[in-house]
Protein backbone atom coordinates (compact mmCIF):
# COMPACT_ATOMS: atom_id res chain seq x y z
CA UNK A 1 0.00 0.00 0.00
CA UNK A 2 3.45 2.08 -0.04
CA UNK A 3 2.95 2.79 3.51
CA UNK A 4 6.28 3.46 5.12
CA UNK A 5 8.00 0.98 7.04
CA UNK A 6 7.62 1.38 11.15
CA UNK A 7 10.36 0.16 13.60
CA UNK A 8 10.37 -2.32 16.08
CA UNK A 9 10.66 0.28 18.54
CA UNK A 10 7.13 1.17 17.49
CA UNK A 11 5.85 -1.39 17.18
CA UNK A 12 7.07 -2.47 21.05
CA UNK A 13 4.77 0.51 21.82
CA UNK A 14 1.82 -0.34 20.53
CA UNK A 15 2.33 -3.73 21.75
CA UNK A 16 2.47 -2.58 25.34
CA UNK A 17 -0.09 -0.07 25.09
CA UNK A 18 -2.88 -3.35 24.01
CA UNK A 19 -1.05 -5.47 26.05
CA UNK A 20 -4.32 -7.12 27.51
CA UNK A 21 -5.87 -7.51 24.21
CA UNK A 22 -2.58 -8.83 22.23
CA UNK A 23 -1.73 -11.20 24.95
CA UNK A 24 -5.18 -13.17 24.44
CA UNK A 25 -3.84 -14.39 21.04
CA UNK A 26 -0.51 -14.22 22.07
CA UNK A 27 -0.49 -16.17 25.44
CA UNK A 28 -3.62 -18.70 24.10
CA UNK A 29 -6.82 -18.42 26.41
CA UNK A 30 -5.28 -21.08 29.16
CA UNK A 31 -2.43 -18.70 29.98
CA UNK A 32 -4.86 -15.38 29.40
CA UNK A 33 -6.78 -16.28 32.19
CA UNK A 34 -4.16 -17.50 34.45
CA UNK A 35 -2.39 -14.38 34.24
CA UNK A 36 -4.78 -11.52 32.73
CA UNK A 37 -7.99 -11.75 33.93
CA UNK A 38 -9.17 -11.41 37.63
CA UNK A 39 -8.21 -14.31 40.38
CA UNK A 40 -10.13 -15.81 42.98
CA UNK A 41 -8.36 -15.88 46.29
CA UNK A 42 -9.39 -18.63 48.64
CA UNK A 43 -8.66 -19.16 52.21
CA UNK A 44 -7.78 -23.13 53.18
CA UNK A 45 -10.16 -24.84 54.84
CA UNK A 46 -11.05 -23.92 58.97
CA UNK A 47 -11.51 -27.87 59.70
CA UNK A 48 -10.45 -31.47 58.18
CA UNK A 49 -12.98 -32.85 56.18
CA UNK A 50 -14.17 -29.95 54.49
CA UNK A 51 -12.69 -30.20 51.24
CA UNK A 52 -11.36 -33.16 49.38
CA UNK A 53 -8.82 -32.19 45.99
CA UNK A 54 -7.65 -35.17 43.84
CA UNK A 55 -5.80 -35.60 40.66
CA UNK A 56 -3.21 -37.55 38.96
CA UNK A 57 0.64 -37.26 39.09
CA UNK A 58 2.86 -38.86 36.91
CA UNK A 59 5.70 -38.99 39.79
CA UNK A 60 9.19 -37.74 38.77
CA UNK A 61 10.73 -41.24 39.41
CA UNK A 62 12.11 -43.83 36.69
CA UNK A 63 12.42 -47.11 37.22
CA UNK A 64 13.48 -50.25 34.97
CA UNK A 65 11.52 -52.36 33.29
CA UNK A 66 12.76 -55.76 31.18
CA UNK A 67 10.42 -56.93 28.40
CA UNK A 68 11.19 -59.86 26.26
CA UNK A 69 9.62 -59.86 22.88
CA UNK A 70 10.60 -62.67 20.52
CA UNK A 71 12.72 -64.58 22.18
CA UNK A 72 14.38 -61.36 23.25
CA UNK A 73 14.92 -59.20 26.34
CA UNK A 74 15.05 -55.54 26.23
CA UNK A 75 15.44 -53.70 29.91
CA UNK A 76 13.99 -50.02 29.51
CA UNK A 77 14.95 -47.16 32.08
CA UNK A 78 12.81 -44.13 31.04
CA UNK A 79 9.46 -45.32 32.56
CA UNK A 80 7.48 -43.56 35.40
CA UNK A 81 4.46 -44.69 38.17
CA UNK A 82 1.34 -42.62 38.45
CA UNK A 83 -0.67 -42.00 42.15
CA UNK A 84 -3.42 -40.16 42.18
CA UNK A 85 -3.58 -38.68 45.38
CA UNK A 86 -6.77 -37.50 47.50
CA UNK A 87 -5.29 -34.25 49.31
CA UNK A 88 -7.73 -32.99 52.46
CA UNK A 89 -6.69 -29.24 52.03
CA UNK A 90 -6.86 -28.38 55.72
CA UNK A 91 -2.72 -28.81 56.49
CA UNK A 92 -2.36 -30.16 53.07
CA UNK A 93 -3.03 -33.83 54.61
CA UNK A 94 -2.70 -36.97 52.01
CA UNK A 95 -5.90 -39.04 53.22
CA UNK A 96 -6.20 -41.40 50.12
CA UNK A 97 -3.53 -42.30 47.51
CA UNK A 98 -3.22 -45.07 44.84
CA UNK A 99 -0.33 -45.98 42.62
CA UNK A 100 -1.00 -47.26 38.82
CA UNK A 101 0.79 -47.41 35.37
CA UNK A 102 -1.66 -45.05 34.34
CA UNK A 103 -4.42 -42.92 35.56
CA UNK A 104 -7.94 -44.10 35.01
CA UNK A 105 -11.48 -44.36 36.49
CA UNK A 106 -10.45 -48.17 38.67
CA UNK A 107 -7.45 -45.88 40.11
CA UNK A 108 -9.15 -42.97 40.95
CA UNK A 109 -11.66 -45.39 42.70
CA UNK A 110 -8.90 -47.28 44.33
CA UNK A 111 -7.94 -44.10 45.74
CA UNK A 112 -11.07 -43.19 47.10
CA UNK A 113 -11.03 -46.44 48.78
CA UNK A 114 -8.03 -45.78 50.37
CA UNK A 115 -9.37 -42.23 51.61
CA UNK A 116 -12.43 -43.22 53.33
CA UNK A 117 -10.51 -45.76 54.71
CA UNK A 118 -8.20 -43.98 56.20
CA UNK A 119 -10.81 -41.99 57.86
CA UNK A 120 -12.00 -44.83 60.13
CA UNK A 121 -8.07 -45.36 61.06
CA UNK A 122 -7.70 -41.45 61.86
CA UNK A 123 -11.50 -40.98 63.77
CA UNK A 124 -13.00 -44.39 64.52
CA UNK A 125 -15.56 -44.75 61.57
CA UNK A 126 -15.78 -43.99 57.73
CA UNK A 127 -16.43 -40.41 56.68
CA UNK A 128 -17.69 -38.76 54.06
CA UNK A 129 -16.44 -35.22 52.94
CA UNK A 130 -18.33 -32.52 52.75
CA UNK A 131 -16.88 -31.68 49.44
CA UNK A 132 -14.95 -32.86 46.33
CA UNK A 133 -12.99 -31.15 43.76
CA UNK A 134 -11.73 -32.85 40.58
CA UNK A 135 -10.58 -32.83 37.18
CA UNK A 136 -12.94 -33.70 34.62
CA UNK A 137 -10.81 -36.42 33.82
CA UNK A 138 -13.97 -39.80 33.29
CA UNK A 139 -16.40 -37.45 35.50
CA UNK A 140 -19.06 -39.15 33.75
CA UNK A 141 -17.96 -42.58 35.18
CA UNK A 142 -16.42 -41.20 38.46
CA UNK A 143 -19.66 -38.88 39.54
CA UNK A 144 -21.85 -41.82 40.96
CA UNK A 145 -18.43 -42.91 43.34
CA UNK A 146 -18.05 -38.50 44.11
CA UNK A 147 -21.33 -38.72 44.94
CA UNK A 148 -21.30 -41.30 47.25
CA UNK A 149 -17.72 -40.10 49.15
CA UNK A 150 -18.57 -36.47 49.40
CA UNK A 151 -22.13 -34.02 49.93
CA UNK A 152 -21.39 -31.58 46.90
CA UNK A 153 -18.82 -32.35 43.76
CA UNK A 154 -16.93 -28.97 42.32
CA UNK A 155 -14.82 -29.94 39.45
CA UNK A 156 -12.67 -27.32 38.76
CA UNK A 157 -12.54 -25.50 35.70
CA UNK A 158 -10.83 -27.13 32.33
CA UNK A 159 -6.95 -25.94 32.51
CA UNK A 160 -7.40 -23.91 36.07
CA UNK A 161 -4.52 -25.55 37.81
CA UNK A 162 -4.62 -22.73 40.43
CA UNK A 163 -7.82 -23.48 41.34
CA UNK A 164 -6.56 -27.10 42.72
CA UNK A 165 -4.65 -27.26 45.35
CA UNK A 166 -3.29 -30.54 44.76
CA UNK A 167 -1.08 -29.56 42.15
CA UNK A 168 1.04 -27.26 44.11
CA UNK A 169 1.34 -30.41 46.69
CA UNK A 170 2.30 -32.20 43.86
CA UNK A 171 5.34 -29.51 43.13
CA UNK A 172 6.17 -30.08 47.31
CA UNK A 173 6.37 -33.73 47.15
CA UNK A 174 8.73 -33.31 43.70
CA UNK A 175 10.68 -30.41 45.65
CA UNK A 176 10.70 -32.50 48.80
CA UNK A 177 11.37 -35.77 48.17
CA UNK A 178 12.16 -37.18 44.60
CA UNK A 179 14.50 -34.42 43.97
CA UNK A 180 16.99 -35.97 46.16
CA UNK A 181 16.73 -39.40 44.88
CA UNK A 182 19.15 -40.77 42.36
CA UNK A 183 16.30 -41.90 39.87
CA UNK A 184 14.89 -38.43 40.16
CA UNK A 185 14.07 -37.53 36.41
CA UNK A 186 13.43 -33.66 36.55
CA UNK A 187 10.86 -31.01 36.65
CA UNK A 188 8.64 -32.44 33.67
CA UNK A 189 9.10 -32.72 30.26
CA UNK A 190 8.51 -29.18 28.53
CA UNK A 191 10.72 -27.35 31.57
CA UNK A 192 13.57 -25.56 31.15
CA UNK A 193 16.25 -27.91 30.31
CA UNK A 194 18.57 -26.25 32.64
CA UNK A 195 16.29 -27.26 35.39
CA UNK A 196 16.64 -30.92 34.66
CA UNK A 197 18.96 -33.85 36.12
CA UNK A 198 22.44 -34.33 33.94
CA UNK A 199 21.53 -37.12 31.20
CA UNK A 200 25.12 -38.20 31.60
CA UNK A 201 24.73 -38.88 35.02
CA UNK A 202 21.52 -40.73 34.45
CA UNK A 203 22.09 -43.11 32.05
CA UNK A 204 25.51 -43.99 34.39
CA UNK A 205 23.20 -44.68 37.07
CA UNK A 206 20.34 -46.13 35.05
CA UNK A 207 21.73 -49.94 35.60
CA UNK A 208 20.70 -48.74 39.34
CA UNK A 209 17.15 -47.80 39.25
CA UNK A 210 15.07 -49.75 41.27
CA UNK A 211 12.42 -52.14 39.82
CA UNK A 212 8.59 -51.66 39.42
CA UNK A 213 7.62 -53.08 43.10
CA UNK A 214 11.27 -50.82 44.16
CA UNK A 215 9.26 -47.59 42.74
CA UNK A 216 6.49 -48.32 44.12
CA UNK A 217 8.02 -48.26 47.81
CA UNK A 218 9.17 -45.38 47.39
CA UNK A 219 6.09 -43.33 46.49
CA UNK A 220 4.32 -45.07 49.11
CA UNK A 221 7.18 -44.16 51.73
CA UNK A 222 6.92 -40.75 50.40
CA UNK A 223 3.21 -40.79 51.35
CA UNK A 224 3.46 -42.22 54.62
CA UNK A 225 6.20 -39.41 55.89
CA UNK A 226 3.84 -36.95 55.03
CA UNK A 227 1.34 -38.69 57.10
CA UNK A 228 3.10 -39.13 60.01
CA UNK A 229 4.44 -35.61 59.86
CA UNK A 230 1.45 -34.22 60.01
CA UNK A 231 -1.17 -36.51 61.65
CA UNK A 232 -1.31 -35.05 64.73
CA UNK A 233 -2.33 -31.73 63.99
CA UNK A 234 -4.83 -33.18 61.60
CA UNK A 235 -6.13 -35.03 64.08
CA UNK A 236 -6.46 -32.61 66.49
CA UNK A 237 -8.26 -30.08 63.96
CA UNK A 238 -10.97 -32.97 64.17
CA UNK A 239 -12.60 -30.78 66.83
CA UNK A 240 -12.81 -28.27 65.08
CA UNK A 241 -15.30 -30.00 62.69
CA UNK A 242 -18.95 -29.22 62.97
CA UNK A 243 -20.83 -31.98 64.38
CA UNK A 244 -23.67 -31.06 61.13
CA UNK A 245 -20.47 -31.41 58.98
CA UNK A 246 -19.42 -35.03 60.22
CA UNK A 247 -21.16 -37.40 57.95
CA UNK A 248 -20.69 -41.08 58.34
CA UNK A 249 -20.54 -43.36 55.38
CA UNK A 250 -22.43 -46.38 56.78
CA UNK A 251 -20.83 -50.15 55.64
CA UNK A 252 -23.94 -51.30 53.98
CA UNK A 253 -22.85 -47.93 51.08
CA UNK A 254 -19.25 -48.78 51.57
CA UNK A 255 -19.73 -51.60 50.09
CA UNK A 256 -21.48 -51.13 47.23
CA UNK A 257 -19.34 -48.23 45.97
CA UNK A 258 -16.73 -50.18 46.61
CA UNK A 259 -16.83 -53.76 47.55
CA UNK A 260 -15.13 -56.36 45.48
CA UNK A 261 -17.63 -59.34 43.87
CA UNK A 262 -17.19 -63.10 44.13
CA UNK A 263 -18.22 -63.54 40.72
CA UNK A 264 -20.74 -65.79 41.29
CA UNK A 265 -24.27 -65.64 42.96
CA UNK A 266 -25.29 -67.91 46.08
CA UNK A 267 -28.64 -68.78 47.46
CA UNK A 268 -29.88 -69.11 50.79
CA UNK A 269 -29.61 -72.22 52.74
CA UNK A 270 -30.45 -73.18 56.02
CA UNK A 271 -27.34 -72.35 57.95
CA UNK A 272 -27.15 -69.05 56.02
CA UNK A 273 -25.11 -67.93 52.77
CA UNK A 274 -22.56 -70.05 51.33
CA UNK A 275 -19.89 -68.25 50.54
CA UNK A 276 -16.17 -69.08 49.02
CA UNK A 277 -13.86 -65.91 49.93
CA UNK A 278 -10.14 -65.34 48.80
CA UNK A 279 -10.26 -69.24 48.82
CA UNK A 280 -11.61 -70.50 52.08
CA UNK A 281 -15.54 -70.86 52.43
CA UNK A 282 -17.17 -68.73 55.07
CA UNK A 283 -21.08 -68.66 56.07
CA UNK A 284 -23.23 -65.26 55.94
CA UNK A 285 -26.43 -64.68 57.83
CA UNK A 286 -28.92 -61.46 58.42
CA UNK A 287 -31.15 -60.63 61.67
CA UNK A 288 -33.47 -59.29 59.17
CA UNK A 289 -36.78 -61.11 59.08
CA UNK A 290 -37.24 -60.05 55.30
CA UNK A 291 -34.04 -61.91 54.50
CA UNK A 292 -35.41 -64.69 54.42
CA UNK A 293 -38.59 -64.19 52.36
CA UNK A 294 -36.36 -63.84 49.30
CA UNK A 295 -34.95 -67.65 49.69
CA UNK A 296 -35.87 -67.99 46.10
CA UNK A 297 -33.21 -65.24 45.27
CA UNK A 298 -29.90 -65.92 44.30
CA UNK A 299 -28.14 -62.74 45.42
CA UNK A 300 -24.44 -61.10 44.23
CA UNK A 301 -22.40 -60.67 46.82
CA UNK A 302 -20.08 -57.44 47.79
CA UNK A 303 -17.13 -57.75 49.89
CA UNK A 304 -14.05 -55.65 51.45
CA UNK A 305 -10.98 -57.93 50.99
CA UNK A 306 -9.48 -56.31 54.04
CA UNK A 307 -12.50 -56.92 56.07
CA UNK A 308 -14.59 -59.91 55.77
CA UNK A 309 -17.28 -59.72 58.76
CA UNK A 310 -19.66 -57.95 56.96
CA UNK A 311 -20.82 -58.76 52.99
CA UNK A 312 -23.58 -57.24 51.22
CA UNK A 313 -25.78 -59.41 49.18
CA UNK A 314 -27.50 -57.72 46.21
CA UNK A 315 -29.64 -59.01 44.23
CA UNK A 316 -29.55 -58.04 40.34
CA UNK A 317 -31.37 -54.91 39.67
CA UNK A 318 -30.01 -53.67 43.03
CA UNK A 319 -33.63 -53.03 44.40
CA UNK A 320 -32.87 -55.69 47.50
CA UNK A 321 -29.77 -54.84 49.41
CA UNK A 322 -29.21 -56.90 52.99
CA UNK A 323 -26.29 -56.72 55.02
CA UNK A 324 -24.88 -60.05 56.58
CA UNK A 325 -22.94 -60.73 59.36
CA UNK A 326 -20.45 -63.29 59.07
CA UNK A 327 -21.78 -66.78 60.94
CA UNK A 328 -21.01 -67.15 64.64
CA UNK A 329 -19.26 -70.81 65.23
CA UNK A 330 -20.32 -72.28 68.15
CA UNK A 331 -18.91 -75.53 69.96
CA UNK A 332 -20.31 -79.08 69.48
CA UNK A 333 -18.77 -79.98 72.57
CA UNK A 334 -20.06 -78.07 76.40
CA UNK A 335 -16.50 -78.67 77.64
CA UNK A 336 -15.17 -76.37 74.34
CA UNK A 337 -17.45 -73.55 75.68
CA UNK A 338 -15.74 -69.89 75.33
CA UNK A 339 -16.85 -66.50 76.84
CA UNK A 340 -19.46 -65.03 74.52
CA UNK A 341 -20.88 -68.89 73.10
CA UNK A 342 -23.76 -68.80 75.41
CA UNK A 343 -24.98 -64.70 74.31
CA UNK A 344 -24.41 -65.77 70.88
CA UNK A 345 -26.62 -68.61 71.41
CA UNK A 346 -29.30 -67.20 73.24
CA UNK A 347 -29.57 -63.99 70.09
CA UNK A 348 -30.07 -66.93 67.76
CA UNK A 349 -32.96 -68.02 70.38
CA UNK A 350 -34.05 -64.77 70.75
CA UNK A 351 -34.85 -64.10 67.03
CA UNK A 352 -36.13 -67.24 66.19
CA UNK A 353 -38.66 -67.49 69.20
CA UNK A 354 -39.46 -63.75 69.56
CA UNK A 355 -39.61 -62.31 66.09
CA UNK A 356 -39.33 -64.84 63.44
CA UNK A 357 -42.35 -67.23 64.63
CA UNK A 358 -44.25 -64.46 65.92
CA UNK A 359 -44.10 -62.89 62.41
CA UNK A 360 -44.92 -66.04 60.81
CA UNK A 361 -47.65 -67.41 63.04
CA UNK A 362 -49.42 -63.66 62.96
CA UNK A 363 -49.47 -63.48 59.33
CA UNK A 364 -51.09 -67.33 59.11
CA UNK A 365 -53.29 -66.56 61.76
CA UNK A 366 -54.68 -63.74 59.96
CA UNK A 367 -54.63 -65.72 56.94
CA UNK A 368 -56.65 -68.07 58.88
CA UNK A 369 -59.07 -66.15 59.56
CA UNK A 370 -60.09 -64.79 56.31
CA UNK A 371 -60.68 -67.99 55.33
CA UNK A 372 -62.93 -68.61 57.90
CA UNK A 373 -65.10 -65.63 57.42
CA UNK A 374 -64.95 -66.43 53.74
CA UNK A 375 -66.85 -69.94 54.56
CA UNK A 376 -69.18 -68.10 57.10
CA UNK A 377 -70.33 -66.04 54.64
CA UNK A 378 -70.35 -68.77 51.75
CA UNK A 379 -71.34 -71.84 53.42
CA UNK A 380 -72.08 -73.94 50.35
CA UNK A 381 -68.20 -73.90 50.08
CA UNK A 382 -68.31 -75.38 53.80
CA UNK A 383 -68.85 -79.17 52.84
CA UNK A 384 -66.28 -81.85 52.87
CA UNK A 385 -66.86 -82.83 49.05
CA UNK A 386 -65.82 -79.39 48.10
CA UNK A 387 -62.94 -78.16 50.19
CA UNK A 388 -61.12 -81.62 50.91
CA UNK A 389 -60.90 -84.59 48.37
CA UNK A 390 -61.05 -87.23 50.63
CA UNK A 391 -62.03 -90.51 48.58
CA UNK A 392 -65.02 -93.34 49.66
CA UNK A 393 -63.94 -96.94 50.53
CA UNK A 394 -63.63 -97.77 46.16
CA UNK A 395 -61.33 -95.10 45.83
CA UNK A 396 -64.03 -92.30 44.53
CA UNK A 397 -64.25 -88.97 45.05
CA UNK A 398 -65.75 -88.09 41.76
CA UNK A 399 -68.62 -90.68 41.73
CA UNK A 400 -69.58 -88.94 45.29
CA UNK A 401 -69.72 -85.32 44.30
CA UNK A 402 -71.71 -86.20 41.27
CA UNK A 403 -74.09 -88.08 43.43
CA UNK A 404 -74.92 -84.94 44.85
CA UNK A 405 -75.27 -82.57 42.71
CA UNK A 406 -77.34 -84.74 40.00
CA UNK A 407 -79.46 -86.03 43.33
CA UNK A 408 -83.34 -85.42 43.12
CA UNK A 409 -84.63 -81.97 43.42
CA UNK A 410 -86.83 -82.94 46.45
CA UNK A 411 -84.28 -85.38 47.84
CA UNK A 412 -80.63 -84.33 48.24
CA UNK A 413 -77.37 -85.95 50.29
CA UNK A 414 -76.32 -83.82 52.47
CA UNK A 415 -72.38 -83.68 53.86
CA UNK A 416 -72.89 -86.42 55.93
CA UNK A 417 -74.55 -88.56 53.30
CA UNK A 418 -78.12 -88.46 54.86
CA UNK A 419 -80.72 -87.82 52.26
CA UNK A 420 -82.80 -84.47 53.22
CA UNK A 421 -86.19 -84.21 52.41
CA UNK A 422 -87.42 -81.00 50.02
CA UNK A 423 -88.99 -79.35 52.71
CA UNK A 424 -85.55 -79.66 54.89
CA UNK A 425 -83.83 -78.39 51.66
CA UNK A 426 -85.64 -75.41 51.35
CA UNK A 427 -85.64 -73.85 55.02
CA UNK A 428 -81.61 -74.57 54.98
CA UNK A 429 -81.26 -72.66 51.87
CA UNK A 430 -83.05 -70.15 53.24
CA UNK A 431 -81.17 -69.94 56.59
CA UNK A 432 -78.14 -70.12 54.45
CA UNK A 433 -79.43 -67.20 52.46
CA UNK A 434 -80.08 -64.95 55.39
CA UNK A 435 -76.92 -65.82 56.94
CA UNK A 436 -75.18 -65.01 53.75
CA UNK A 437 -76.61 -61.58 53.93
Amino acid sequence: MNWHSITSSAVRSWRIKYDLEVSAGRLGERQFYSQRSMQVKRSAPSAPMYLWSLDGWDVELYYQETVTRKGKSVTTYHNRLTVVVVLDAYKKYPIGYAIGKQENAELIKEAMRNAVNHTAELFGQRYRSNQIQSDHYALKTMFPTYAVVGDKITPAKVGNAKAKPIERYFRHLNDTYCHLMPNWSGFGITSDKNRQPNSDALNRMKRGFPDEAGCREQIRRIIEVERKQKRAEFVAGWSKTAEDRRLPLPQQQYLLTFGAETGYKNALEGSGLNIRLLGSKRTYDCFDINFRRYSHIRWNVKYDPDNLDTVLAVNDDGSLQFLLESKYIQPMALADRQPGDAEQLARIEYFNRQQLEPEVKAIVCGAEQKVIEMFDRHPMLGNTLTKALIADSSGQHKDQRNAKRLAAPDETIDDQGVQETQPAKEQKRKRSTFDLY
